[in-house]
């Protein structure tokens, strides 16, 4: 019986198999039509026009990735309960208040005929691999569901999704910027948060000043008892993760051959499959000439996110603006004003629930605390903010025209550097731009209930960079630029700095560049931030013999995050206990225990390194935790902590705690997070890690460089791209997996596709 149970199961798995070889007719197809793939499961795509080749990819995507697809569309719009049950109803009902399907149906009818006739097109290339596939997607039969089709509006709710996870975590950290300001005040807030300062490495080389200490008037904590302060935890907090990137570039005037080159690697959530798909798109125009762009899709929209196109390269970084205002309601809110939606959600297993939304002035009445209500106001609600411009970048040809492409593009607001074949390189702010009239006063604060009066940026007040002088380009989720081009972005929690720094002093430090040099910078694991850390801890611990076991894994320490290096590790430790103690110290005054009480509430900020190391710096009385006797007590007492928490309490040697044990590679499948017994079957193989958060190599177990690219647009031949988690979401395609141990191991693989080895032909149905 166990035989033939699992006979039955392996036949039901391998009929939801995709096509790879043969024919399929696909609807509304116009001319003959390519579908190719090369050992890693890389798309190439053949075609004579736009459309064709949007039915084709739909085609692929939901033969590989529908389920991914659906899970996409459904967490958008606040859909999982239908699949999942009640246990997602909480999720849902947070995403449903926001009626992203609602308000993207709505923008889809106001789409120009040519962007919902691509998107049709696509629609339909989904829907028939749908039902091509012999057996529905495997995971449906795991869950005891039927898929459902794709519709044209679920490819924007992809882009919303995109919105979501670039910006959400910025959303609620400037909610608790915002409450933190009206607790502690003006001058106070401003130290704990400060807005910049050295580790900075804006793009326009602009400085800002740190705020001055607090004075015992201020802030005393003499005045106060150790017996008041939460607990600390027995292990430290993880260093936040940022969902961000990487990307830089050099003019031709800065490489060894005069081409200009660009590097990207987008860092977020890693599983299996990945969250890209390798695509080639190859469209042979009236004279015969190719148009051939290769790069990555996300599985649910036609276009390509970064790539190159032979004239223009292109690649991201989240840009950290703030995109969004809190508004604090009034006691009586104006019927006026006020507009309310019944919003129904299908649950598996049960009734379908109905949430009632109010939404003011069109922002959605979201957040309550103590009382007091808030909307909303989010460039993502705005129907306006979506659009397929990106695809124009197919046909850049230029630095200039693919910055005006990325300005008019309707994405999540990014930071979009570009290089082209005559060896210019560019930066802009990619997706739509509000006017933001002063930053600076609505930086962390609740906004009056007035009537919104953000109007959209007009292209030429867009801030933008061509050509600099130095040759060369570079972001890290950083602050960009001061001034006028600053207000244009404001800030929505921008990160430190240090990675920005550590590759803009990458590329000063040659006078030119080749693809390799730019290539290194993608593994660059030098920890410069944690040397400072370093260098604060080896006298410390010197003076203290009880510490000598700590002294020599510093000594031995080489500099980097590196798997195999235990003095990386303690020092992290130490670092992060340090931050936490004095965050909880300096804002328990104000905040009483809410932090604690809370996970999600009144997190430190990136900036606030600069606040500690201030502190530690001159060493001020009134600002020094109670229960400490100086503050190299309170250094050596987290020492103790970090040394208790690595040892697992002195049960095992602290040479035993590596950086590579903590952060271990873990990329999952969506499906063994569930059910943990399929995880040897589905997820890829644990192996130690090099890297960390504040140096270029970005790597966490289940986060990281979701891609790494590297190119000369021209000479797409030598270029490389690779990412984790491989092409398909099928356990037994040839390409589940395909690459990763490549990324894994940093080798880089061809951007381009090499042999094919599997070709379907499609062909219109009649």
């Amino acid at each position: 019986m166990i035989v033939l149970t699992g006979l039955s199961a392996w036949l039901a798995l391998r009929a939801s198999l995709p096509q790879l070889d043969g024919s399929i007719t696909l609807p509304g197809l116009n001319a003959p039509l390519s579908l190719e793939r090369d050992a890693l499961g890389t798309a190439v795509l053949r075609g004579e026009n736009r459309p064709d080749l949007a039915r084709g990819l739909g085609f692929l995507h939901a033969q590989e990735r529908f389920f991914e697809m659906d899970l996409t569309r459904r967490s958008a719009a606040g859909e999982l309960s239908a699949l999942f049950g009640s246990k997602a109803l909480p999720r849902d009902k947070e995403r449903r208040s926001h009626r992203m399907r609602a308000r993207l149906s709505e923008r889809f009818a106001q789409l120009p005929a040519a962007d919902q006739a691509l998107l049709q097109a696509y629609t339909d290339g989904v829907n028939a691999g749908l039902a091509a596939l012999s057996l529905r997607p495997w995971q449906y039969l795991l869950l005891q569901a039927q898929p459902e089709a794709w519709r044209a509006v679920d490819s924007m709710l992809v882009v919303s999704e995109m919105f979501w996870m670039l910006q959400g975590a910025s959303i609620d950290a400037g909610f608790e910027r915002a409450a933190l300001r009206e607790r502690a005040g003006d001058a106070m807030f401003d130290w704990l948060n400060p807005r910049g300062g050295p580790w900075d490495a804006a793009l326009d080389g602009s400085e800002l000043p740190l705020p001055a200490l607090p004075t015992p008037a201020q802030l005393d904590l003499r005045k106060t008892q150790a017996s008041h302060w939460p607990a600390p935890p027995a292990m430290a907090r993880d260093e936040d993760r940022m969902i961000g990137s990487n990307n830089w570039a050099v003019a031709g005037s800065r490489s060894s051959n005069g081409r200009a080159i660009l590097a990207d690697d987008m860092h977020l959530d890693l599983g299996v499959p990945s969250i890209w798909y390798r695509t080639q798109f190859e469209i042979k125009g009236q004279e015969g000439q190719v148009l051939r762009a290769a790069g990555l899709s996300l599985p649910g929209m036609p276009s390509l996110v970064v790539g190159s196109n032979g004239h223009v390269a292109w690649g991201f970084t989240n840009a950290y603006g703030q995109w969004f205002d809190w508004i604090k309601m009034p006691a009586e809110l104006p019927a006026a004003r006020l507009r309310g939606f019944a919003e129904t959600i299908a649950v598996k297993g049960a009734a379908a629930q109905t949430l009632e939304v109010q939404e003011f002035d069109g922002a959605p009445i979201v957040r309550e605390r103590d009382g007091q209500r808030y909307a909303l106001r989010w460039i993502a609600h705005r129907g306006d903010a979506y659009n397929l411009r990106l695809d124009d970048m197919l046909r850049a040809s230029d630095a200039p025209s693919a910055l005006q492409v990325a300005q008019q593009s309707g994405i999540p607001h990014q930071n979009i550097l570009v290089a082209d074949a005559k060896g210019q390189i560019g930066w802009t702010l990619a997706g739509r731009l509000w006017e933001q009239a002063n930053m600076d006063a609505g930086y962390a604060r609740f906004q009056p209930p007035t009537p919104a009066t953000h109007r959209w940026l007009s292209l030429p007040d867009y801030p933008k960079i061509l050509n600099p002088a130095n040759g060369q380009l570079w972001t890290a989720n950083n602050r960009q630029l001061a001034g006028a081009g600053g207000q244009a972005i404001g800030d929505g929690g921008f990160a430190l700095g240090a990675r920005a720094q550590q590759i803009r002093d990458r590329l000063s430090e040659r006078a030119s560049h080749d693809q390799s040099s730019l290539g290194a910078i993608h593994f660059d694991a030098e920890a410069r931030l944690i040397k400072t850390w370093a260098t604060r801890l080896r006298p410390l611990l010197a003076s203290s013999p009880a510490h000598a076991q700590a002294a020599a894994q510093l000594a031995q320490w080489n500099g980097r995050a590196d798997a195999d290096q235990v003095g990386y590790r303690l020092i992290r430790t130490v670092r992060l206990r340090t931050l936490d103690t004095l965050w909880t110290a300096w804002t328990t005054p104000f905040l009483g225990t809410m932090q604690a009480d809370n996970k999600r509430s009144f997190k430190a900020g990136a900036q606030f390194e600069y606040s500690a190391v201030q502190a530690l710096n001159e060493h001020p009385a009134h600002l020094l935790p109670p229960g400490f006797a100086s503050w190299d007590a309170m250094l050596l007492a987290q020492v103790d902590a970090a040394l208790k928490e690595l040892t697992s309490d002195g049960k095992r040697p602290l040479a035993q705690a590596t950086w590579g044990e903590h952060n271990a590679s873990r990329i999952q499948h969506v499906m063994s997070k569930a059910i943990p017994a399929l995880s040897i079957l589905l997820d890829m193989p644990s192996s130690p890690q090099s890297g960390d958060s504040h140096l270029p190599r970005v790597a966490h177990p289940a986060f990281g460089q979701s891609q790494r690219l590297v190119v000369s647009p021209g000479h797409e031949d030598e270029a490389s791209l690779s990412m984790p988690g491989g092409q398909s979401g099928h356990p037994l395609s040839p390409f589940y997996g395909a690459g990763h141990a490549d990324w894994s191991a940093a080798r880089p693989a061809p951007l381009l596709a090499g042999p094919t080895t599997h070709q379907l032909q499609a062909l219109a149905r009649k």
